[in-house]
């Protein structure tokens, strides 16, 4: 056996072995293995080539490896709830098994990635309410605060009503128009505040969160 054929083997072996007995490598373990099998019973480095070629192992190892780091994706975004980042590892493992070349599997992958990255832009917008909860507690303040009665127009009504002025229109002539660049037909919807994604971010109470969407709307003009 000449001495780069056993180096081949000794490189396709370390591959092998950094799967082994990985339980989220299963499909990558059984793909190495393939690989190292193929040359470790090939008389020669061009016999191990034709036998790559002929079963389309290079492709099918890429696949392997895809399929393990999509399935661990995917079950990582079902347990916290990522409802919407799970399209992108749902998509690709149900369309791996019709890919027949490397540049088929690369170009299927860009494809997904990037439609799901535009639905996980949209579904940001969600989080709008998040960003204004600072204002929507100062406008609060301004509403309740006890203040002498030469003020109270000024203090409690006007200047308030001045930052929801403000804020609708920044709503219609900012906002709106920046979301509906990635979905023309995008309209806020509140009840996705209260999906685990959004939700997880703004750790306080279901009636403070209540009285905030209320607050939101009519900050926002929605």
């Amino acid at each position: 056996m000449e001495q780069r054929h056993k180096e081949y083997i000794e490189y396709y072996q370390s591959r092998l072995k950094k799967y082994e007995k990985n339980p989220l490598y299963i499909n990558s373990y059984q793909s190495e293995k393939a690989l190292y099998d193929a040359i470790a019973n090939a008389a020669n480095i061009e016999e191990f080539g034709n036998t790559v070629e002929s079963q389309n192992l290079a492709v099918k190892n890429a696949i392997a490896l895809v399929k393990d780091q999509e399935t661990a994706r995917k079950k990582h975004y079902e347990e916290i709830q990522e409802d919407i980042r799970l399209h992108a590892p749902q998509r690709i493992l149900d369309l791996l098994d019709s890919v027949e070349t490397d540049l088929e599997l690369i170009n299927m992958i860009s494809d997904v990635e990037s439609e799901v990255s535009i639905e996980i832009t949209v579904d940001l917008f969600t989080q709008e309410i998040y960003n204004d909860l600072m204002m929507l507690e100062e406008i609060e303040v301004y509403q309740s605060a006890e203040v002498p009665d030469e003020w109270k127009k000024e203090i409690n009504q006007q200047r308030p009503q001045e930052m929801i002025e403000d804020g609708i229109k920044e709503w219609n002539e900012f906002i709106v128009p920046n979301a509906r660049n990635w979905d023309p037909n995008w309209q806020y919807n509140t009840s996705l505040i209260w999906e685990e994604r959004h939700r997880r971010i703004m750790p306080f109470r279901d009636e403070i969160l209540k009285k905030r969407i209320t607050q939101f709307k009519t900050y926002r003009g929605i």
